[in-house]
């Protein structure tokens, strides 16, 4: 059976942590059904409290459809889940390390009563920005996060870096997961698609994760250690779509 988001390593080597958080909870079936039930009437109702309820469970400040590309629709994440949302507030007179917002389109906006959520698309590094409540175009300082927080940290890091037109490489790289955790996530999002296609085991054993043993029958896989690995994998590819997503969140 043919997945339904096919999860090819090359498309997800931009993606960072709260990117591939996406990625898992767009394949959770009751996501996809959450966001079913409220598509038809999301735009009139959401700004209300029963659509605000609804992303608040899944970690989200509104929902985000699951159909889309992650790369061009990200998710808007709630801060108290998403270390890497960046605060800020408009400045005071004459502060000099103020800077005003990049002068190019967000990737995803939503205007609500805590201010405005933002995801901006910059050199390939996302920044994922909460501004408070103030004039639009005011000058604004970054929040720093509390000591302690290395993905928050790196989070402002890089978006001070792009206000200033500086490289964001260095922050970026921690905002990014490592080139081993990359392969194994993107390894896990086949399995998932693979079992949610309706793939057994088996067939996910050795059709992805060993397709070297693909002549073994079906008794001799039964006793090998490939065959335990493979349970182990669908078993966190379906963990990390059903909450295993948000400590990707957290770092």
């Amino acid at each position: 059976m043919r997945p339904p988001f096919p999860a090819h390593a090359e498309r997800l080597a931009k993606h960072d942590r709260a990117d591939f958080a996406q990625e898992f909870l767009r394949r959770n079936p009751a996501y996809r059904g959450a966001w079913a039930a409220s598509r038809d009437t999301l735009p009139a109702l959401e700004r209300t409290e029963i659509v605000h309820a609804e992303a608040r469970r899944w970690g989200l400040v509104r929902l985000f459809d699951p159909d889309r590309s992650v790369r061009s629709a990200p998710a808007i994440w709630r801060a108290d889940c998403a270390s890497q949302i960046v605060s800020l507030a408009p400045a005071h007179a004459g502060y000099s390390g103020a800077a005003t917002l990049p002068d190019v389109a967000p990737l995803a906006e939503f205007i609500a009563g805590d201010g405005r959520h933002l995801v901006f698309d910059v050199a390939g590094v996302r920044h994922r920005l909460h501004v408070l409540t103030g004039a639009p175009r005011a000058p604004l300082a970054i929040l720093l996060p509390p000591l302690g927080r290395p993905l928050r940290v790196a989070a402002c890091d890089a978006a001070r870096r792009m206000f200033a037109g500086l490289t964001m490489a260095e922050p970026a790289s921690v905002m990014r997961p490592s080139a081993l955790q990359r392969q194994r996530l993107a390894l896990l999002l086949r399995v998932l698609d693979a079992s949610l296609a309706g793939a057994s085991n088996r067939e996910i054993g050795l059709g992805i994760v060993y397709p070297w043993l693909g002549g073994i029958d079906a008794l001799a896989w039964k006793a090998t250690s490939e065959r335990r690995r493979v349970q182990r994998l669908v078993a966190d590819a379906g963990n990390l779509a059903a909450s295993g997503y948000r400590d990707l969140l957290r770092g």
